[in-house]
Parts: C-alpha cells; structure tokens; sequence
C-alpha cells in the first residue's frame, strides 16, 4: 500500500476511535519553535537547556531527562524480543545499518565486503540494549554502545556475552555524551550515530553540541527521528502508541520531536555540515521500514564534520 494511502486510513482509524481514551496533550499542532523556556507534555514542564543560579550565573543542564530515563529502564528484558513492543527497532535495521555502512564506506573509499567497517571506530548514542551496535560491530567496526540508562547497559551487555566474536570489537558503557566530553581524556570517533535518541532529549543544543565534540574533523555524525508535524502527531503518538500499540505508551513527547531544519542549523552552529537526508516510512502491520521522499514523520540524516586546519591541530 502506497505510503500516503496507508497514514490516511490511520488517521481515520484516529478520528473515529473513542476520544475519551487518548490522551490529553498540551500541544500547539502548528508551532515550529523549540525555542521557548518551557515545553510542556501531559502537564509535565520540561525547561530550556539553561538556568540561571542565586548569583546570576548560568549553569547548563544535561540534555537527559529523568523520566526518560525510566522508561528505558523498564524495557531492560524486552530489547531483544524482536516479536515485542521494540520490534520496529529491529526491522529499522534493514534500512539504517546500509546507510551507516555504505556512507563510511564511500567517505573512507572502502571497496572490500569482508568486515567493510574495521579500523573505523563508531560511537552509538542511546545504544539501548545494544540493537544497532552489534550489526555495526560484526561489520568490522570498533564500536561504543552509550546509554544513559543503566539497565539498559546490562541487558546489552549480557546479550554481548552471548556472542563471543564480539568481545574485541564492542563495549558497552552507562552515561551521556556530556559525561564523554568532560571527561579529562577525552575519545575522538570516525563517526557517531544517535538513532531514535533526540526526540528523546530535553536540550537540542547540548546534545547535538557534545556529540559534535566527540567527532573528528572530517567525521560522521548520523541521525534518524521524528519530525514535528501534525502526521507525527496523530501517527508516531495517538496511533502508535495508544490505538495500534507498536511501542509502549508514553514514550514520546510531540513537543520534543525535532523538524529536519532544527537538526540543521544546530548541526551548522557546531561546523557540522548536513549531506543528506532521507525520510523514512513504517508499516506498523508488517513490521516493515521503506525510504520515502516525504520527511513528514520520520528521516534520517548525515553530516560531516568540518576538518579545518584549526580542527585538524587541536585533533
């Protein structure tokens, strides 16, 4: 069935279920600025990237929210049910392992099929439990699986120990991308992915700006999420989450998705240049990812860093 043909029928599916069993969202539909000092969801505040303290100083805030963090915490046993609630993770694989895959391979001109990625060192941003490190790990890649949830980290980490031709090639470890950039030796990597993780933060800015940081000039940095549109709305949270139920309620905030040319600007503020771009579409009835030319709900995008001589001496 034809992309748009399908999210129409959902959208009915919406519009005629029982409203007294959705949710009641505080959402503006048609605002496009994440630029305000509070958003809210389901009557919870979730402020800017920055407070100001008794003095009058500014003090910046992790881009990791709490209450996110616990619901990560709760899908420990379910990562790897690749029939359960996280299923559309797995089969987002047929779609974002080629693009990391092929993208590296061109950028670092790589022409042989065995373990194409080895030698290049990738952090995973938001890893979970581990979905996408291990096929980027078993493609060769020195590969950083990163997660602020610690339960998360576990279930990764004993369903590493199942594999052991992973052992060398990937690790697990619990904390942020603002962790990795304060800490006093800091790592560089050929490329970072942040799969379904944005959409997830409190602070855009932070984020993005950190993960930059944790790039070499001339690196990767790869994205995919949900635009903020009215689709995503009716489609990523009414349908998905509280009438078709192909992920756990509450796990999205409409108010946080970000739009392709929010990513953008905040990758160009830290000289990160966007490459491309592909909008993504989900069946939820046949477990099936498919690209599409319309980013109306979900994309991925690319960007490289810039490898100025001043980057290039500071590496």
């Amino acid at each position: 069935m034809h992309a748009c043909k399908l999210c129409g029928r959902m959208v009915s599916v919406v519009l005629r279920s029982n409203r007294a069993s959705l949710p009641r969202f505080n959402v503006v539909l048609n605002s496009t600025s994440r630029k305000t000092s509070v958003r809210y969801y389901n009557s919870t505040a979730y402020t800017s990237s920055e407070s100001v303290t008794e003095s009058g100083t500014k003090q910046k805030k992790t881009s990791i929210n709490p209450e996110e963090v616990k619901k990560f915490n709760a899908l420990a046993s379910k990562w790897w049910d690749t029939k359960g609630e996280l299923k559309g993770l797995h089969s987002m694989n047929r779609l974002r392992v080629p693009l990391i895959r092929d993208t590296l391979m061109k950028q670092h001109r790589v022409s042989r099929k065995s373990r194409p990625l080895e030698g290049l060192r990738i952090l995973d941003v938001g890893c979970g439990g581990g979905i996408l490190s291990v096929p980027l790990a078993k493609l060769g890649a020195q590969v950083t699986g990163l997660d602020a949830s610690e339960e998360a980290v576990k279930a990764a980490t004993a369903h590493m120990a199942h594999d052991p031709s992973l052992k060398d090639t990937l690790t697990f470890t619990h904390g942020t991308v603002e962790d990795l950039v304060a800490s006093e030796v800091r790592d560089y990597y050929d490329a970072l992915v942040a799969s379904e993780v944005i959409e997830h933060v409190d602070a855009l800015d932070d984020f993005v700006g950190s993960s930059c940081d944790l790039v070499k000039p001339g690196g990767s940095l790869f994205f995919t999420t949900i635009n903020r549109t009215n689709q995503s709305y009716y489609l990523a949270v009414i349908a998905a989450e509280y009438i078709v139920g192909v992920v756990p309620r509450g796990t999205h905030n409409w108010n946080k998705f970000v739009s392709p040319e929010e990513l953008k600007d905040e990758l160009r503020a830290n000289n990160c240049h966007p490459r491309l771009i592909h909008g993504m579409f989900y069946n939820p009835f046949m477990n099936h990812w498919s690209w599409t030319g319309s980013t109306e709900m979900n994309y991925a995008l690319h960007a490289i860093k810039d490898a100025s001589e001043a980057d290039l001496k500071n590496d």
